[in-house]
């Protein structure tokens, strides 16, 4: 139980890690970086889970092995797309196609531009959490923001999506970053309103 205990406690460690190296990334505007850790970060949550049920079993638990491969076969549902026209486009830079809010990044380790999605629902379930958050002028946190969570059957948004809807909002100036402190909502009255018109506003594509 020595061995299990160990590695149950380094498990922990490396979770806490990627969370803030996630964080760290949002940050910093890297989301093909953000997408990467959400996804591995969800894996040693996983394995958390299993160490746990491990240690209260006397016995390891394998269930973390399906979750690797149930991720790996939907890490994410954007497009890399090599690109050549970086000094003409400002990112991030947003369009919508359909029910879809479709962010444009550029990669500078992989110098390449990629698309980032996510639906229109998952930003009025972000607006809605961070509204809730952010009431009074409050700073809130990632950590306190997420994961989202669809209203209709429970399941948890990628985070990645989420922060997708977060880099929207911040360069629309409808919220304000504090550094790793998190984020503040200037005007939380017509939050909610502003994300929608935003939203309507964004050209087509």
């Amino acid at each position: 139980m020595e061995l299990i205990d160990r590695a149950a406690k380094l498990i922990e460690q490396t979770e806490s890690t990627l969370k803030n190296l996630l964080a760290e990334a949002a940050q910093q505007g890297d989301y093909p970086a953000v997408e990467r850790l959400a996804i591995w970060a969800k894996t040693i949550h996983e394995l958390a889970i299993a160490a746990a049920v491990g240690k209260s079993n006397g016995k390891t638990d394998r269930p973390a092995t399906k979750s690797v491969s149930k991720l790996s076969r939907g890490i994410a549902d954007h497009k890399p797309v090599t690109a050549s026209r970086r000094k003409t486009t400002q990112y991030p830079s947003f369009v919508r196609a359909g029910d879809e809010l479709i962010m444009l990044a550029w990669s500078k380790r992989e110098k390449k531009e990629y698309r980032h999605k996510a639906s229109h629902l998952v930003l009025q379930l972000l607006a809605k959490a961070m509204a809730e958050r952010g009431s009074g002028g409050r700073v809130f946190s990632t950590d306190e923001l997420l994961p989202i969570r669809t209203s209709t059957d429970g399941n948890e948004v990628p985070n990645y999506k989420a922060y997708v809807g977060i880099s929207f909002m911040k360069n629309a100036g409808v919220i304000e970053q504090h550094g790793r402190r998190g984020y503040s909502i200037p005007n939380i009255g017509e939050f909610e309103h502003a994300v929608e018109n935003l939203w309507e506003q964004l050209p087509t594509q």
